[in-house]
Formats: structure tokens, C-alpha cells, sequence
């Protein structure tokens, strides 16, 4: 499966299960976790530990990547400052221009056609 890694590190080193507390949080090298040959870092030991217990529930969707470009059936390096959270899925966004073009926007205005086209992409991509 493809992911966005930097040095194997995932999620540009936030805490995944914090988006799900609705607060976003850079993880700590103390905490650390593998899934999936990716590296995972946690703001707490209670995040890494609820992680591990289900670590499928908190990867992000596409690999880590931008959930509008995965609709284009391209790969772009997101911005974790731009996220969502739907049906219990993890999502991140590009954001540009000093952050005023957010991809966000697009997907809120239409998520389940553009997620059926990401969804439909990302399996192309990992056939």
C-alpha cells in the first residue's frame, strides 16, 4: 500500500488519534507505534495505547494523502492543519496559497461523490 511518508514517519508526525479528540496535536518521539511499515508518533501514552488497539480506525484515508487530489487520481502532500473527520474516517487536505485555497472547501461541498472518486482512485492505485 502506498502511504506519505517522510523518513517512514506518518502523518507528518501528529497524533492521529488526537484529530479524532478533535484536537490535533504533533505526536512525541516517546510515543512511538508501527502499522503498515509507517511510524506513527502519539501526543501521550493513552493515544498510542488506544492506537494500538485498533490502529486501522485512526490511519488516515489514501495513504496520508490529500483526499482531493486522491478524487483527481493524483497524490499531493497535505497539510494536516486541514482535516476532517467523517464516518469515523480520518481525511487531510492541501491548503495553499499562505493557507487562503483550502481543498477542504471542495470537500465539504460534495464528500460522498468526491470520496466515491477518491475511494475508486486509491484502489487503482493499489491494484
Amino acid at each position: 500500500m502506498k502511504q506519505n511518508l517522510k523518513n517512514g514517519i506518518a502523518a507528518q508526525e501528529y497524533d492521529v488519534v488526537s484529530f479524532f479528540n478533535g484536537t490535533p496535536k504533533k505526536g512525541n518521539k516517546a510515543y512511538t507505534s508501527s502499522f503498515n511499515d509507517a511510524k506513527y508518533f502519539f501526543a501521550s501514552l493513552e493515544n498510542k495505547e488506544t492506537f494500538e488497539k485498533s490502529p486501522e480506525s485512526y490511519t488516515p484515508q489514501y495513504g496520508g494523502f490529500c483526499a482531493i487530489a486522491m478524487s483527481e487520481g493524483a497524490e499531493a502532500n497535505p497539510n494536516p492543519k486541514s482535516w476532517e473527520v467523517r464516518d469515523g474516517k480520518l481525511y487531510f487536505f492541501t491548503r495553499m496559497l499562505f493557507g487562503i485555497i483550502d481543498a477542504k472547501r471542495q470537500w465539504v461541498k460534495k464528500p460522498e461523490e468526491l470520496r466515491d472518486l477518491a475511494d475508486a482512485a486509491w484502489a487503482k492505485m493499489n491494484a
